[in-house]
């Protein structure tokens, strides 16, 4: 009986103990993925995990664009965000606003710690895909798209994608279809000219 009993308690404390982790754990991970921002565009996250670099996160309610403080989450047809290696994640109205923002961090007081990820909304599902993979058209007249901004670069996952919009557009071709490795100071300015007035 006594046997017994020593196992159950050890069974016991076992049992608690790995209840105490899970929570926590679940404490730790929930916080890391409301992406509470700090008003300004940009969320302080601190020390991230791989995980932390390599996901999307929810846009927080009121988080303001880091380049031009619109509301991202107003916005779900064009918001996007990024997270920098040291966990600091910022947040986008648009395409546009990341593209300014992406080629000249610290132009908006982005941390020196170089851009780790970032998503963007596909144009035709709606949907985050990963900046990195994804295909933007370079859209330069401002009555072509039903935009916020005016002018953003046209994001899609799927090249095909791409390629049937620029077929619709008869002043787009194919070099009209840029990725990421392809935003450059001169894009950043065609789209958010007012904030790289002084460059």
């Amino acid at each position: 009986m006594e046997d017994a009993r020593k196992h159950l308690d050890r069974r016991t404390v076992v049992g608690t103990l790995g209840m105490t982790a899970a929570v926590a754990l679940a404490g730790c991970s929930a916080g890391d993925d409301t992406g509470d921002g700090t008003g300004d565009g940009a969320a302080e996250t601190g020390e991230g995990s791989t995980a932390d670099l390599e996901s999307a996160v929810a846009f927080p309610d009121g988080e303001g664009c880091a380049v031009c403080n619109m509301v991202a989450a107003e916005h779900p047809t064009w918001n996007a965000q990024l997270v920098h290696e040291d966990g600091t994640r910022s947040f986008f109205c648009s395409s546009g606003c990341f593209a300014a923002y992406y080629v000249d961090p610290a132009r908006f007081d982005g941390p020196a710690s170089a851009v780790a990820n970032g998503w963007v909304t596909d144009y035709e599902t709606g949907e985050l895909c990963p900046a990195e993979t994804a295909y933007f058209v370079r859209v330069t007249e401002t009555d072509h798209v039903d935009d916020i901004m005016r002018m953003n670069p046209t994001p899609f996952a799927d090249r095909a994608d791409a390629e049937a919009f620029v077929d619709s557009f008869e002043a787009y071709g194919d070099n009209d279809i840029i990725q990421l490795d392809a935003f450059d100071q001169n894009l950043a300015v065609l789209y958010r000219p007012q904030f790289f007035e002084s460059a």
